[in-house]
């Protein structure tokens, strides 16, 4: 594990980068000081990225988050989601209803799927988002006891930043379920097929980065598709100095020099 103060000092290694979204680029309000700096001098250098997400929600609105926050559209090759990967993978699904754990009120863009009240009612449970903490892991506990309905989890992050601090997100909803027995299919980082859907995006470039602030899904994940690692120690990182599995590179936060 190297430290380096900026991405600078590595960048010219790399012609591709994977860079996550949340806790990286933005604490899911206001970008960090110097993300946006960062991207501009990757654009200048013709450096490929794609913005990756472990967000249930499909490309179009991570698209649309971004753009509300200043990036520009130019900056990045696409916006990335385990929503969208999930979704396409969904599109030849024969399960036709389905029950969606999210955000209240938070369109999820499922549209293929008659989307029922209750998961008894379901072919298919969707964990998509959270609700926490208007809605508790006990009360997810509750809702979902005694089911057999199969699940997907289409964001398998065990924390994420809230204006309170970290909650709940959606892969501890997914754990609970197996937990008490449930079936669920995990689809997100740190597992594969997301990275493959990023890299293609990006051209499969020879030497690609991953850059994210969890150790435990983007260095974990990207390690897993073969790439080089860096872990910023923002977002769900802020404030630790161990990590299992150590990056390749260290960084304060989301800076280029």
């Amino acid at each position: 594990m190297i430290p380096i103060e900026g991405l600078s000092e590595i960048a010219s290694d790399y012609d591709g980068m994977l860079i996550d979204q949340f806790g990286v680029l933005h604490d899911g309000a206001r970008l960090y000081p110097g993300a946006l700096d960062v991207l501009a001098k990757l654009h200048e250098l013709k450096i490929p990225i794609a913005v990756m997400t472990n967000s249930g929600k499909r490309t179009i609105a991570n698209i649309a988050r971004l753009t509300r926050m200043g990036i520009p559209r130019e900056f990045y090759v696409d916006a990335v989601s385990s929503g969208e990967v999930a979704y396409q993978r969904l599109k030849s699904s024969k399960s036709r209803r389905a029950f969606i754990i999210g955000k209240d009120c938070d369109d999820y863009g499922f549209d293929h799927f008659e989307i029922v009240s209750y998961p008894q009612q379901a072919d298919v449970i969707l964990i998509l988002g959270s609700n926490a903490p208007a809605t508790s892991l006990d009360e997810y506990a509750l809702m979902l006891k005694g089911l057999t309905v199969p699940a997907i989890c289409c964001n398998p992050d065990k924390l994420m930043i809230t204006p309170a601090g970290l909650e709940p997100a959606p892969g501890a909803i997914a754990a609970l379920y197996e937990a008490q027995g449930g079936k669920v299919e995990w689809i997100g980082k740190p597992h594969r097929a997301i990275y493959d859907h990023a890299l293609k995006i990006i051209g499969r470039p020879r030497r690609a980065l991953c850059i994210g602030d969890s150790a435990e899904h983007d260095v974990a994940g990207g390690r897993g598709a073969g790439l080089s690692t860096l872990l910023v120690t923002t977002g769900v990182s802020e404030g630790q100095t161990q990590f299992d599995p150590e990056p390749d590179y260290l960084m304060e936060r989301f800076t280029w020099r």
